[in-house]
């Protein structure tokens, strides 16, 4: 009999760990994870948004946190006015899950920074889940044949001595999406970089994020 309620329990806490919703994770992570919220801070997060009402609440350097989306496997907060948080629930193999934590920043120039963690908070070495795309992955292939317009996008990716890079996590499924950022250009520039840049999307296997387009 004692074996039997041992195994009701330990089958109990192996469905809890399947059963891992965003609302949970999100309010049980580490004060040190986003270090502005504490936990009642994000428990009035959830209660406000769950109940239609602005889940907006006071942080700790006396700003306001806003938490604009909150589904069963994905968040998105306004954490201050110049940094944004995404995070996901990702399936990984034998039924385990990560959460990937997007922070993105908009100041001095807008760039984004991606994190993968256990579901116990355990943070994981960025080389062993993720590859960033290089500054060639965003132009468009292959280069126009004609030498002019060819050597006019070459000119194009030299003015670009800035060239920050955000990145998204979908709310839809486990795709994560980069996009180069023209920055500190001309108006012209600018408008030409943006016709001949597109954004570059990974998908996520289950064990790390691939890109599903080839990089050069």
């Amino acid at each position: 009999m004692k074996r039997f309620f041992l195994l009701l329990l330990m089958s109990s806490f192996i469905w809890q760990a399947k059963a891992q919703k965003m609302r949970d994770v999100f309010a049980h992570m580490p004060d040190t994870v986003l270090n502005l919220l504490t936990e009642y801070n994000r428990l009035d997060c959830i209660d406000f948004i769950e109940n239609d009402r602005e889940a907006k609440v006071r942080n700790r350097l006396d700003g306001f946190s806003i938490l604009q989306k909150l589904t069963k496997d994905y968040l998105r907060l306004q954490l201050t006015g110049s940094t944004q948080v995404e995070m996901k629930l990702l399936s990984g193999k034998d039924s385990l899950e990560y959460i990937a934590l997007l922070k993105t920043y908009s100041a001095p120039a807008k760039s984004s920074v991606v994190s993968l963690y256990t579901l116990e908070w355990q943070k994981l070495p960025a080389s062993s889940f993720l590859k960033t795309p290089d500054f060639d992955a965003f132009w468009k292939q292959p280069l126009p044949t004609d030498k002019a317009e060819a050597d006019s996008v070459l000119s194009l990716k030299k003015k670009m001595d800035l060239r920050p890079v955000v990145a998204s996590l979908s709310e839809n499924d486990e795709s994560l999406t980069f996009t180069l950022q023209p920055a500190n250009l001309e108006k012209e520039d600018s408008i030409r970089v943006s016709k001949r840049i597109e954004p570059v999307v990974y998908q996520w296997n289950r064990n790390q994020f691939i890109p599903l387009k080839t990089q050069e």
